[in-house]
């Protein structure tokens, strides 16, 4: 398992709706590059369509709530959401 990788692939679709829109459109083209094994692929094709607008949406609601100023933030600001913390919900929720 790389989760580096779907770290990196689950932040990236959080934060870019070109690249969303792509994963959810042509799973295999947006994962070019990346090295995933068959259970991440298969989690991956497993989410629903709009599984990252609702994930971005808890997010900014959840920062809202907690003070937070600022947009939604994977990169490392102090309002940023930690990208581990959202991939493990996305398995718990979808992982099998």
């Amino acid at each position: 398992m790389s989760r580096e990788d779907l770290t990196t692939i689950v932040s990236r679709a959080l934060t870019d709706k070109e690249y969303r829109a792509q994963l959810i459109a042509d799973l295999d083209k947006a994962l070019e590059g990346f090295n995933l094994d068959e259970a991440e692929k298969k989690l991956l094709r497993s989410l629903p369509s709009d599984v990252f607008d609702e994930l971005t949406m808890d997010l900014e609601a959840r920062q809202s709530k907690s003070g937070f100023l600022g947009g939604l933030s994977l990169m490392g600001s102090k309002d940023a959401v930690d990208a581990g913390t959202v991939l493990d919900l996305l398995m718990n929720k979808y992982g099998k």
